[in-house]
């Protein structure tokens, strides 16, 4: 049991009646120093007479994502054999820096309650929720006691995710040339042919126009036995090109290009400049992917890693700040003739990269005022088409 500030203040003001009735020699200080201490030690006493067994539970959402706010339910059982007197509950969140407070009615015995509150989602992070504390307090404020009724819970914040298209499909028959580890993963079916859906950003001429006919809706064959290409998403941390807001939005490309490959059963890795992968290499490790970038933190490297720029993939796609030419010199060389660069400057301004021969790079810059959900979708399709211009809007402009 320990004094409120009220309490405290209380106190303080008894001792300053009893110094001053003393001084001054007016027994009606001393009267009134009297009764702040007996008001205090009734509260003392009543706090100490009040007994709660209690028993909680929290159920959160575990994985948040930025901007879309999670719910928290609290439920305190009264495990007691007497009704509870009224509870103050406080749960906190982000280790103190914020709490959410109720106040509960008093419970009999076996009878529960229940509470709710929102998880602020206004940043990525992992973050601490409790511990869950319920306090009884006297009448007047002065004394309190708290229980701990539940632990503490650990919810992640994932990056905010946009629908955009994956990364078109690269390499094709060329990977079987490549060293075995940049082979595509065959999927499985031998060689029957899949039917599907069209989806925005699918070659026109995998287009089956029997079953389109038949149908009445454009579909899209699919060779299930053709080995399906390999993208390496790169991802500079290196805070030497990056601000804030470039390196937030860089993540939320990763996480948005992920989320579109693992939609569409794409193999992938997502490796940072410092050689550190995220998540595991191959198919449906979305989860570990965005616990990972909902942590990921800037670096101090002036350099991407040669162990990162000594990769080869079919598809590259490398998300960095400001666009430096010696780096996307280096990345460029990750790219076999054959195979595609896709690379996105978050921090705007020009992006200069030599074909060496081979498909135009796709190259985009956003501006602060664009959507990048958009830019990205417009400049895929463009480069999508066999008589697309070397270089997208977004990149010619700058």
């Amino acid at each position: 049991m320990t004094l409120t500030r009220r309490g405290w203040a209380t106190l303080g003001a008894a001792f300053g009646l009893f110094a001053g009735g003393r001084l001054l020699g007016l027994a009606q200080l001393w009267v009134l120093g009297t009764a702040a201490v007996t008001l205090l030690a009734t509260g003392a006493a009543w706090t100490a007479a009040q007994r709660a067994v209690l028993a909680g539970d929290r159920r959160p959402v575990e994985r948040l994502q930025v901007g879309i706010e999670g719910r928290v339910d609290l439920v305190v059982v009264n495990d007691g054999d007497r009704p509870t007197p009224t509870l103050a509950l406080t749960d906190s969140f982000d280790r103190g820096r914020r709490s959410a407070r109720f106040l509960l009615p008093p419970l009999r015995a076996g009878e529960s309650g229940r509470a709710a509150y929102r998880v602020p989602t206004d940043r990525r992070g992992r973050f601490e929720l409790g511990p869950l504390r319920a306090t009884i307090g006297d009448p007047f404020g002065l004394s309190e006691r708290v229980h701990h009724v539940a632990g503490t819970t650990e919810v992640i914040v994932y990056p905010r995710v946009h629908h955009v298209l994956p990364v078109p499909e690269l390499g094709g028959d060329a990977l079987d040339s490549l060293a075995p580890e940049l082979a595509g993963r065959p999927a499985v079916g031998g060689e029957f042919h899949l039917l599907r859906d069209y989806d925005a950003g699918d070659d026109l001429r995998r287009v089956h126009w029997k079953a389109t006919a038949r149908r009445g809706r454009l579909m899209v064959r699919q060779d299930e036995s053709k080995h399906r290409a390999p993208v390496s998403v790169l991802l500079d941390t290196r805070a030497i090109v990056h601000g804030h807001e470039s390196f937030e939005l860089a993540i939320e490309v990763v996480a948005s290009i992920a989320t579109a490959l693992e939609r569409e059963h794409r193999p992938y890795e997502v490796v940072t400049a410092s050689g550190e992968r995220l998540g595991q290499a191959g198919q449906r490790h979305l989860a570990t992917v965005l616990d990972a970038l909902a942590v990921i933190e800037l670096s101090g490297r002036d350099r991407i890693a040669p162990a990162v720029t000594g990769r080869r993939s079919t598809a590259v796609l490398f998300v960095t700040g400001a666009a430096r030419p010696a780096d996307t010199a280096a990345v460029d060389l990750m790219v076999p003739r054959g195979g595609g660069l896709l690379v996105v400057a978050t921090a705007g301004g020009p992006i200069e990269i030599a074909t060496r021969g081979r498909r135009a790079p796709l190259l985009i810059a956003p501006r602060p005022d664009e959507a990048f959900a958009a830019v990205w979708n417009a400049a895929v399709l463009r480069w999508q088409r066999p008589d697309r211009a070397p270089r997208t809007r977004a990149s010619a402009s700058r």
